[in-house]
């Protein structure tokens, strides 16, 4: 099991790096490799995930791929929603939730693999921002309430509104350090982390961040686009049925 997991760290580390989607796949390795229960899977990953996000945000801020004005409105919704997704995640039946959020997430990719088409409401600034702030605060909620992170539902939600695909990949990663920071808040709270699991995951994701956002810089924007719409589809159907 602890093989199970360290690969599994390392992988979803890669996809978080390359596509910033896939950390939804480390909540059911945590269940497997460990044993323990859904709620506590979730609140653990997303801990993982604070950490992880912090190592994606400096690489991407380095190689000058962060957009202030993608980040800032996003992070501001996933600060004040994540931490109230986080405490109510109890009133929801998990099996209702998974279900909820695996369409979600399906629906996103499906979306995402159509063509961009221009949106009259992002042509203003005023307008994009509101969407963004709209999409930081729905997808940090809901990453407070399932522990995924965010960018699985985030960068499908942009590329759709017609927002260049690394830019949005690269936006992903503060917005999920803010969002798993205020979830995690949330989280310690209702003691439902467990520390040592966290921070071996942190340490191979880490590597595997690297890995990927190396790997992300040699892919043209059409493949990127792509490779993110039918991993969120994949994603999706493997909550369906798992």
């Amino acid at each position: 099991m602890t093989i199970f997991l360290a690969v599994s760290f390392v992988v979803v580390g890669f996809l978080c790096g390359a596509t910033s989607i896939g950390g939804i796949l480390l909540i059911p390795a945590m269940e497997y490799g460990t044993g323990m229960p859904l709620p506590l899977a979730s609140g653990t990953a997303l801990c993982s995930f604070f950490f992880t996000a912090a190592v994606g945000t400096w690489l991407h801020y380095r190689r000058g791929n962060l957009k202030k004005e993608l980040v800032l409105p996003q992070c501001a919704g996933a600060l004040i929603f994540s931490f109230f997704g986080a405490l109510t995640k109890h009133v929801v039946g998990a099996v209702a939730l998974n279900a909820i959020l695996a369409a979600l997430i399906i629906v996103s990719g499906l979306a995402a693999l159509r063509p961009a088409r221009p949106v009259r409401s992002m042509e203003s600034a005023q307008g994009r921002f509101r969407y963004l702030l709209f999409v930081g605060a729905f997808v940090g909620f809901m990453a407070g309430l399932t522990g995924m992170g965010g960018p699985v539902l985030s960068v499908p939600m942009m590329i759709v509104m017609g927002f260049s695909p690394m830019a949005t990949v690269a936006a992903a990663q503060p917005f999920q350090m803010f969002a798993c920071f205020s979830g995690s808040v949330g989280n310690m709270i209702l003691d439902q982390i467990d520390w040592p699991v966290a921070l071996f995951s942190v340490l191979l994701q880490s590597a595997g961040v690297w890995a990927g956002i190396r790997a992300a810089r040699s892919m043209n924007t059409a493949l990127l686009k792509t490779s993110i719409a039918f991993l969120c589809v994949f994603t999706g159907v493997f909550m369906l049925f798992r």
